[in-house]
Parts: structure tokens; sequence; C-alpha cells
């Protein structure tokens, strides 16, 4: 596609991960997001905001990969139906492992919604590389696709960022303070886990970052990445007198 189709391009150091998704889910549009770094290239498609496949060139995040790590096929059948595979080149690896008896239909339903979740979520550790959005309808022949609704991958992701003092810098530091606010329209439908509620519950707009992350029902650095989810998806917002957050992708 020619540039002028590129929606937002950006890098992993300077833009954040969780708020690209967010400023996604919150526009509601079907598109690709592009992710590299060195000779690693992930993929994330999206329907109506929400995430409906991951690819990577990665081979341990292959489909097989994942199925003999899982222990749901044996290291001759993943050979077996490789071997098919290069025969009959097109067609999916988890169809030929299902034709082949290898594997029960509702197996790949479930191992494909796994490896697509380790894919994302495996992104949410990457301190660098570049990322590109593209809107569009993509992978309309996948035939497992699944949906993982956006906001749930982001707080569900975020316990993977690897830099405790980025999300720290990101939230405004230790002093910084947290206000709630009220919940917007497009993630009416969003569950939040118990220990998300009980650390939203403790965002009052007179605690610190720091307060807060000590008071939390997780760890201190697993509080502080929740509430950066809640932050990206706009749940929590600064508090006006302790100064603005560092917030730094634009709606497209």
């Amino acid at each position: 596609m020619v540039s002028e189709e590129f929606v937002f391009r950006g890098d992993l150091e300077s833009d954040s991960l969780p708020e690209i998704l967010a400023t996604i889910h919150r526009h509601g549009v079907p598109g690709v997001l592009e992710c590299t770094s060195g000779d690693t290239a992930k993929s994330v498609y999206f329907a109506t905001g929400d995430i409906i496949f991951a690819t990577s060139n990665d081979r341990s995040e292959s489909l097989g990969e994942s199925l003999l790590r899982e222990g749901l096929i044996s290291e001759d059948q993943l050979r077996l139906s490789s071997d098919e595979l290069r025969r009959t080149p097109g067609r999916r690896h988890g169809t030929v492992l299902v034709q082949m008896g290898f594997l029960e239909p509702h197996e790949l339903g479930a191992a494909v919604r796994n490896q697509v979740q380790a894919i994302v979520w495996s992104l949410f550790g990457w301190t660098e590389g570049t990322v590109t959005f593209r809107v569009g309808t993509f992978r309309e022949d996948e035939v497992y696709k699944i949906k993982i609704p956006t906001p749930r991958a982001i707080l569900e992701g975020c316990r993977f960022l690897a830099d405790p003092k980025e999300v720290t810098a990101r939230l405004g530091g230790r002093s910084a303070v947290l206000r709630p606010v009220a919940r917007p329209a497009h993630l009416a439908t969003l569950e939040l886990r118990d220990d998300e509620r009980r650390l939203l519950s403790l965002v009052d707009g007179t605690r610190t970052l720091y307060e807060l992350c000590d008071a939390g029902p997780l760890n201190p650095g697993i509080n502080a990445r929740v509430l950066y989810g809640l932050l990206a998806l706009r749940l929590v917002g600064p508090n006006e007198s302790s100064g603005a957050l560092r917030i730094r992708v634009k709606d497209a």
C-alpha cells in the first residue's frame, strides 16, 4: 500500500503500545498493527477495534510449535503434518492437523486463541521496534478468527511490560496523583478482574502512585502496570493539581 494509507507510524521507544491499542479500540476501526524489531515481525489484526488474529515470523510462536509445547501433538505428528503442508502449499497447518486426525476441531479453536494471545502479550515486553497501523480489512480467508476484546488485552498485556521505570515515568512519577474517570461508552461491556476493581477503587484523587502501588492487591510492580493499563483506557486520569501525565499517542 502507498504511504498515504498509513494512519499511524511510530516506534516503541517513544510511542506506547497500550495507548496505541486503546486508540484503535476507541475508534472501532478494522486494520492491522505491524510491529518489527530486528528480524522479528508480528502483526495483530482488528475488526471493529477488537483483536481477531495475530501472526509472527518467529518459528517458536508458530501454531505447530505452540501445540507441541502444550503437549497436544507429538514431535512425529508435527513432522508429518509439516511434510503434508509442504506438499500442499496454501493450506492452514491447523486444518491439516485436524484432517490427519491429530487434533480435534475444538482443540484447534482453543489452541489458536492461546497462540494469538501469546503473540499479543509478547509485544508488551518489547522496548524497541517500529510500529505501523493500517486501516482496512485483512485476513478475510482466516478460518479460525477469534475475538479478544482489546481493552482486556491491554489490561492483561500491561502485566508483561518490561521496564517498571518507564511505567512509573508514564504515570507521572511516584508522587503523581490519579483520579477516577467516568467509564467511556465504548468500555461499557468491559469486565474488570477482581484485583483490577480493587485497585481502581483505591484511586480517589488524593493517593499518590506510590501509595496506590503499596496498598493495591498485587505486588507494587504489577499494581503500577495495571494502573497504566487503566490510564491508557482512560478509566483513570491525572489529578489536575498534580501535573500532566505523559500520554504520547494522539487520536488519529
